[in-house]
C-alpha cells in the first residue's frame, strides 16, 4: 500500500512517522494572527476587508477561534471559506493571449487565519521529524534559491576539481501546482503520520472560483485538482506531495518547489549521457504515476568540465524515450545563467548588461533625484543584481571578472555621489554611500548564510 512505501521510506531514512493531529488553538493565537494582518491586502469573495478584521481582533478573537476549532474538531471547512475570486494580470507579449495572462488568487481573510492554525503545526511535525527531504529549498523557513544554487555550485565544483565531468538535466514541470491529485495528496499526508486526512479532504474538495476581469465576473467554476492558489497550506501541501520524488531516482537531486535537477558525475560523457537517460525515464514515470506532466521540449541538458576537457567531447546526448533532450552550454536555474565551464562569464556579463541599462535610465532622471533617492535607487534596482546569490558563484570567478564587477560597482558610486566619469572611488566615497567593495559585501552576505544555519 501506499502507505507501507512512505513508511519504509521513511524508516530507512531512519524517521518513523507518528499518528500527529491538529490541536484547537487559543485565543491568543487567533488575536497574534488578526494582527498581522496586512490591512492594504485585497479582499475575498466575502467582501471582508483585513482592515476591519485587524482593527476588531481584539472584539471578534472568540468568533473566529470558535469558527477554527468547529473546524478542527468536525474535520470540514465551510463552503464559504473555499472559494475564491480570480483576478488575470498581465505578464508579457500580446495581450490578446490568455496564455501571457497569471492568474492571482484571491481567498477570503478568515480562511487565512485557519489555515495558519493547520499550517504552524503541520509544519513544525514535518521540521521535528525532519521528513521533508533534505535537498528540498522552496518554501522553508532558512532555505531559499541560495542554499540551493550554493548546494548545486559547490558540489559541481567539487567534482570538476577531482578531474571529473558532472552532467545535469533540468525538469520543466508544466503546471505542476495546478494538477496536484487530491486523492494521491491525502494518501502521502497519511503516509507520513498526518492523522487529519478527513480535514484536507474538505479542504480540498469542492473548490470554487470566480474570475473578475473587465469589471465582469464569470460563473463559478469547480476546481478539482491542484493545491489552492494563493493559499497559506498550498505551498507545504506541495512540497509534500513531491517528496517521494527522490526514491524515483539513484543520482542526486536538488528541488526547489518543481524546480528539479538531475545531477550524475563520471570520467566518461557517454556513460553520464545514458545513466541521466535511465535516472531521467525512471523520473518521468513517477512524475506520471503522479498525474505530473514534463515537457520534453523544455527540459535541457548540460555537461560540466573543464574548459579544455569539454573541447574534447564530441558529442552529449541525453534521451527520455524516443526524445532527444535540448544539450545547452549555458543553462538559467534560479534565475542564475551558469555556463558550462563554470567561469561566471555569463552570470558577470548579465549583472553588468543589467546595471548599465539601469543605470542609464537613472541618468535621464538624475536631476529630478537627491542623494538619498539615488542612493536608494541604486540599492534597489543595481545592487540587488550583484547580491543575488553571490555566495554560490563569486568565489569561483576569476580575478578579471571580478575587476569588471568593481569597475561597475564605482560607476553607480559616481552617480550616487554626482561625481565626474573619472573620479577616483575609494574607502571615503564608499563609507558615503553606505557601500561595500564587492569582495566585501560577498563576505557579509556570506556571513547572513552562517548566521541563518
Amino acid at each position: 500500500t501506499t502507505s507501507h512505501i512512505f513508511q519504509t521510506h521513511y524508516t530507512n531514512k531512519g524517521i518513523i512517522p507518528k499518528s500527529h493531529k491538529i490541536s484547537k488553538v487559543t485565543e491568543e493565537f487567533v488575536y497574534k494572527e488578526l494582527c498581522k494582518l496586512n490591512p492594504t491586502k485585497s479582499t475575498g469573495i466575502d467582501g471582508i476587508k483585513p482592515k476591519f478584521l485587524k482593527d476588531g481582533a481584539e472584539v471578534i478573537k472568540g468568533t473566529i477561534t470558535h469558527i477554527v476549532n468547529l473546524s478542527i474538531e468536525t474535520g470540514t471547512v465551510p463552503e464559504e471559506l473555499k472559494s475564491a475570486i480570480v483576478k488575470p494580470l498581465y505578464k508579457k507579449n500580446s495581450r490578446l493571449e490568455v496564455g501571457n495572462y497569471r492568474p492571482v488568487s484571491l481567498l477570503c481573510i478568515v480562511s487565512k487565519i485557519l489555515e495558519r492554525a493547520v499550517f504552524v503545526q503541520v509544519q513544525k511535525y514535518l521540521n521535528d521529524n525532519n521528513i521533508l527531504y533534505e535537498f528540498q529549498s522552496g518554501f522553508r523557513k532558512s532555505y531559499s534559491t541560495d542554499t540551493c544554487l550554493i548546494n548545486l555550485m559547490d558540489h559541481i565544483r567539487m567534482l570538476v576539481s577531482k578531474g571529473k565531468y558532472v552532467g545535469m538535466v533540468l525538469l520543466d514541470l508544466q503546471k505542476a501546482f495546478d494538477t496536484v491529485d487530491h486523492e494521491i495528496l491525502c494518501k502521502k499526508l497519511e503516509g507520513m503520520g498526518i492523522d487529519f486526512t478527513e480535514w484536507f479532504k474538505s479542504y480540498l474538495g469542492g473548490r470554487q472560483q470566480v474570475v473578475v476581469a473587465n469589471e465582469t465576473t464569470s460563473e463559478p467554476g469547480i476546481v478539482s485538482c491542484g493545491v489552492p492558489q494563493g493559499s497559506i497550506l498550498g505551498p507545504l501541501l506541495f512540497l509534500c506531495y513531491v517528496n517521494d520524488m527522490p526514491i524515483s531516482v539513484k543520482c542526486k537531486l536538488l528541488l526547489y518547489a518543481d524546480d528539479s535537477a538531475l545531477i550524475v558525475s563520471g570520467s566518461d560523457p557517454q556513460a553520464i549521457a545514458s545513466l541521466l537517460s535511465k535516472e531521467l525515464e525512471s523520473c518521468r514515470q513517477w512524475l506520471m504515476d503522479n498525474k505530473l506532466s514534463l515537457h520534453l521540449g523544455k527540459t535541457e541538458s548540460i555537461l560540466f568540465g573543464p574548459k579544455k576537457k569539454l573541447n574534447k567531447v564530441e558529442s552529449f546526448e541525453v534521451k527520455c524515450g524516443n526524445e532527444t533532450i535540448k544539450h545547452v552550454k549555458s543553462v538559467k536555474y534560479l534565475g542564475l545563467q551558469i555556463d558550462n565551464d563554470l567561469s561566471g562569464k555569463s552570470i558577470v556579463n548579465e549583472i553588468i548588461k543589467k546595471a548599465n541599462s539601469r543605470l542609464t535610465f537613472l541618468y535621464r532622471c538624475r536631476e529630478m533625484l537627491n542623494f538619498e533617492s539615488r542612493k536608494t535607487l541604486c540599492s534597489a534596482l543595481i545592487q540587488c543584481q550583484f547580491d543575488y546569490s553571490c555566495s554560490s558563484w563569486y568565489p569561483g570567478i576569476g580575478k578579471g571578472l571580478q575587476d569588471k564587477l568593481q569597475v561597475m560597482q564605482n560607476k553607480i558610486i559616481r552617480f550616487i555621489l554626482n561625481l565626474d566619469n573619472r573620479a577616483h572611488i575609494g574607502n571615503r566615497e564608499l563609507a558615503k554611500t553606505g557601500f561595500l567593495k564587492v569582495p566585501e559585501r560577498v563576505k557579509q552576505l556570506k556571513l547572513g548564510h552562517v548566521i541563518k544555519i
